[in-house]
């Protein structure tokens, strides 16, 4: 039986996120030089929103499933981690929570999220490119916040208002929020109805995207936080 996203984090029986170092990673500090300023951060304030959902990268411990391929184990051990997409590939199943973006569904790996919150004030950027819609500093962390309609579709009306929730994800360089219309529900996919080498079939299409997932016989994009910070610490 599948669960809800809601059935599955409350069996993790994960905490809120605690307050982060100080500490910036060399993603966060090219990410504030370029769009924001040291000054500007300091002086932000920190925002300790409630959860809609808890999410599986907010746990202390390394997920399970990912083991030493972790990029966390890695990062202790000075060694470079294989990709989201080489880790995920590995596995026979991955959890995912699907969800709208523009009446679309795409979908993430349970082990990236961090959590998952309602609307919340930001502070714009006005130099950054229109895809990012803002930055908070979330307990403690530097999160931009970014409009995923305007990087995974067509429509570039890139709308956040009350009604928006944001998908809290974790990587190892930093830490984003992505901004959705609404969370769909939870899948267990096989890896057999998952099919990793996907430029061939998207083209640039596939620039955020680490996979496709034919759940009832349709596709669903894999989104890749990875490739997303890629994206903003180049533009």
């Amino acid at each position: 039986m599948v669960k809800t996203p809601e059935e599955y984090f409350a069996d993790q029986c994960l905490a809120v996120p605690q307050a982060a170092d100080a500490t910036l990673s060399a993603a966060e500090q090219a990410f504030v030089q370029k769009y924001l300023g040291s000054d500007a951060l300091q002086n932000m304030p920190v925002q300790e929103p409630e959860q809609v959902l808890a999410g599986a990268a907010g746990a202390a411990s390394v997920a399970p499933e990912l083991d030493d391929a972790h990029p966390a184990a890695h990062k202790a051990s000075g060694t470079s981690a294989p990709s989201l997409r080489t880790r995920l590939a590995t596995l026979e199943q991955v959890q995912m929570v699907s969800f709208y973006i523009r009446e679309q569904i795409f979908l993430l790996p349970v082990s990236v999220i961090v959590e998952v919150l309602r609307h919340m004030p930001l502070t714009r950027l006005p130099m950054a490119p229109p895809f990012i819609a803002g930055v908070v500093n979330l307990r403690g962390k530097v999160t931009p916040l970014l409009h995923l309609d305007a990087l995974l579709t067509t429509d570039q009306t890139m709308r956040y208002s009350e009604k928006s929730f944001i998908i809290v994800c974790g990587t190892d360089d930093m830490q984003l929020g992505l901004i959705i219309d609404k969370v769909h529900t939870m899948y267990m996919v096989s890896k057999d109805s998952i099919s990793w080498n996907i430029e061939a079939q998207l083209g640039e299409g596939a620039d955020f995207l680490c996979g496709l997932a034919n759940i009832g016989e349709r596709l669903h994009g894999i989104i890749d936080p990875e490739l997303i910070v890629e994206k903003l610490i180049e533009v």
